[in-house]
């Protein structure tokens, strides 16, 4: 199965998505493909969400364009899938789960795959409607979020092999230890910033003595 034949059986197939990168495990090129889709779906996901901040219609956009921060925006895009493939592996790792890590980081990134390919038709929709259709347009958009969204659940049970229970405990422990990595990296953020703020305070006063 090729990387575009996985992306379009994403949309319709995915339990055949996940049995095809369980049966493909161990296959030197299979390893190549999957760097190579990995990337090529983060690059595609990041201009989609660049695309989407700058031509969604104005009375419908989350974010205004003067305003746009695009690390930023690149992070509330990217740092949720990313943390979720961390904290999924390891729980599956301690729950007996069988996925290796490039396999969970090759799902996740093809759940990516809904994303891209609608956002761009919502985005030119958007042109066509006005604020009073931002109930419809949030209807939309919240639709391609869930729809990625359950796919991701869908890749923990079935690259698992977890009965429905076992995949909601995992799924709870998973959003429980991102909220943990989050708050330990605000923490961390937090406390080397007051140490560089005291070191140039410190840093000033020497020099204004002197």
């Amino acid at each position: 199965m090729t990387g575009l034949k996985m992306c379009v059986m994403m949309l319709f197939h995915p339990i055949v998505v996940s049995e095809h990168i369980k049966r493909q495990r161990g296959e030197p090129g299979f390893k190549r493909l999957t760097v190579a889709l990995v990337l090529i779906l983060l690059a595609l996901a990041l201009a989609v969400n660049i695309f989407s901040i700058y031509y969604t219609h104005y009375p419908l956009a989350s974010v205004s364009v003067r305003k746009a921060n695009l690390l930023l925006e690149c992070g509330k895009l990217f740092v949720p899938v990313l943390t979720w493939v961390l904290a999924s592996y390891a729980m599956t790792t301690i729950l007996d789960g069988g996925t290796m890590i490039g396999e969970a980081m090759l799902y996740n990134a093809l759940t990516l795959v809904p994303y891209v390919v609608f956002t761009v038709p919502a985005v030119l929709l958007s042109r066509l409607m006005d604020g009073g259709q931002a109930g419809l347009y949030g209807v939309i958009t919240g639709g391609l979020l869930l729809w990625v969204v359950m796919l991701m659940i869908v890749g923990i049970k079935e690259m698992n092999e977890y009965s429905v229970g076992k995949t909601l405990l995992v799924v709870l422990l998973t959003l429980f230890t991102m909220a943990v990595m989050w708050a330990t990296i605000v923490l961390l953020f937090t406390i080397s910033s007051q140490f560089v703020t005291m070191i140039r305070e410190v840093y000033y006063e020497i020099v204004y003595r002197l």
